[in-house]
Formats: C-alpha cells, sequence, structure tokens
C-alpha cells in the first residue's frame, strides 16, 4: 500500500507512509493538503488481478463523490465505494464542498471490504481521486492475495 504518481499538481502530500503492525494489519498514514475548495471529486477505482503481469480485472468503477453523496439513487459500484469512504474515513464522509482543508487519516482496507465473489489469486488495486479539470488529488495502489480463507495481506 503506497502512494503513486506525485507531486500532485493541485494538492500537496505531506506524508504517505504505510504502518504495520505486529498482527500484519498494514494501514497508510496520509497527511494532504487541498488548498482550494472542490465542488467535484472524481474516484476512479481499477483492480488487476497477476497472472504473470498484472492485468485488468473486471472490477473498473468510477463516481463522482459530490453528487453521490447528495443522491439516493445510487449504483451498486456506488453504493460500495460510498460505504467504504463512510466506514473507514467517517471524519470526510460529507457532502461537498471539499477541500481548503489538510486531510490527515490513517487509513485502513479491511478484509471486509473485498467482495466475496472474488477468485482466488494476487490483486492489485489503483485509486485515484481527481478533481474536475482530471488533476490527481491523491493515488493509491493496495497490494493484496485472496485466498480461500479470505484476503491475505
Amino acid at each position: 500500500m503506497h502512494c503513486i504518481r506525485a507531486p500532485y499538481k493541485v494538492s500537496q502530500l505531506d506524508l504517505c507512509q504505510m504502518e504495520q503492525f505486529p498482527n500484519g494489519t498494514v494501514g497508510l498514514n496520509i497527511s494532504l493538503t487541498i488548498p482550494k475548495v472542490l465542488n467535484y471529486i472524481g474516484i476512479v477505482v481499477k483492480t488487476f488481478y497477476k497472472y504473470t503481469t498484472y492485468r485488468p480485472f473486471m472490477i473498473d468503477w468510477s463516481i463522482e463523490y459530490c453528487q453521490t453523496a447528495r443522491s439516493r439513487n445510487l449504483s451498486p459500484p456506488s453504493v460500495v465505494i460510498m460505504k467504504i469512504i463512510e466506514q473507514s474515513l467517517p471524519e470526510y464522509s460529507y457532502p461537498c464542498p471539499q477541500g481548503n482543508i489538510t486531510y490527515n487519516t490513517f487509513w485502513m482496507f479491511e478484509p471486509k471490504y473485498v467482495l466475496q465473489s472474488m477468485p482466488s489469486g494476487s490483486y492489485r488495486m489503483d485509486i485515484f481521486i481527481k478533481d474536475s479539470a482530471d488533476n490527481d488529488l491523491i493515488a493509491l495502489q493496495i497490494f493484496g492475495a485472496i485466498r480461500k480463507q479470505g484476503l491475505v495481506g
């Protein structure tokens, strides 16, 4: 788990450090300053499955966070993404406008967020959070392996 494609045009990444606990759980300590107010935030999630190299997998979702946070008619991918945001980042789970602050958080991608129907194998998930001009505010990569007993690392 780490930040990618930094430095960013619109935001300032102050800290992006993975921390691992003795039980093997990992999280990402993030400090991100977004100096301007945002009324549009795009979230793009792409998943890759590793054969010999990472290849695109069927999960390729994108939502517009500001609109989704206000709406009640959510698509299935929007429901999943909003649930993860609400549970893992409750302090920042509110409708737009966002920005004009420094976001400080310790973010963990819990095994419960993984779809139960995922086949065993090694995966990479790329997460991009973007502004209205398609500039990255932050980009993350998460690596993990799924075995019959669930998510492993």
